[in-house]
């Protein structure tokens, strides 16, 4: 009886070929939606990375990568959850930061501008920028602004400014030490003490010439966002955290 129980548990060579042939068929829808989902993904992207870069004006392209197990669905949806963007030599007047790291979240491209080709508005609900600006930038801003002054880094995360103010008459070499906060789209760089060397300046100079250091620096058009939240400095330069919400990127 057990014989039997086996044989008919057995399958059939015709059966098998059928298990065989769903089986087989299972295997290339699966390779034909991962290919499609590939392919669409890469799209999107590039016409992302174009989109973004007509609207922000950016000389070089940025870097889109959307993330997610499936692509298909959310293309379909026109929403995309979690977008990372890489963009390198952003320009914020005569101020050029060197890379920005943005983290869009609730992206809204129509399904109709993706299949065209043709994105012609891109929403997105809310941002997280981290921004990298170097000493050597930095300082690149202060002579295109008519400056002669330096930043470069202290002991422990701290920052050291010097160079020459025009004051009374006179050019004085300075050095500071100084702290930096944010505020909106403002970095602001405050001296803490002053060292004018061996020269002496009478009180209401030394007063002018602490005012002539307190140093702001604006942030007035970044991709995604304009509001600073967070600043540090470290060896290579400062190291800026922006948010925004509501951003609507037009090119």
């Amino acid at each position: 009886m057990a014989d039997a129980r086996r044989e008919r548990r057995r399958l059939s060579p015709a059966r098998r070929r059928l298990l065989i042939q769903v089986l087989g068929v299972i295997g290339v829808v699966a390779v034909l939606l991962w290919g499609a989902d590939t392919l669409a993904r890469v799209g999107a992207q590039s016409l992302l990375a174009r989109n973004i870069q007509d609207a922000t004006g950016l000389e070089v392209l940025p870097e889109v990568d959307v993330h997610g197990i499936l692509f298909l669905p959310q293309v379909i949806r026109g929403a995309y959850s979690d977008v990372h963007v890489t963009t390198l030599g952003v320009t914020s007047g005569p101020l050029r930061i060197n890379r920005v790291e943005s983290q869009l979240s609730d992206v809204r491209v129509p399904f109709h501008d993706v299949l065209v080709r043709d994105i012609r508005r891109v929403g997105v609900g809310r941002s997280v920028e981290n921004l990298d600006l170097t000493y050597e930038d930095l300082n690149a801003y202060f002579a295109a602004t008519g400056r002669r002054l330096e930043l470069a880094p202290g002991p422990n995360g701290t920052v050291r400014l010097s160079g020459i103010i025009d004051i009374a008459n006179q050019s004085v070499p300075v050095s500071a030490d100084a702290t930096l906060s944010v505020e909106d789209d403002v970095l602001r760089i405050s001296p803490e003490s002053l060292d004018t060397g061996s020269g002496s300046l009478r009180t209401a100079s030394r007063l002018l010439l602490g005012k002539r250091l307190r140093l702001i620096v604006p942030f007035g058009t970044l991709p995604f966002g304009h509001r600073l939240t967070a600043v540090r400095a470290d060896s290579e330069g400062l190291h800026l955290t922006a948010e925004g919400s509501g951003i609507v990127i037009q090119p």
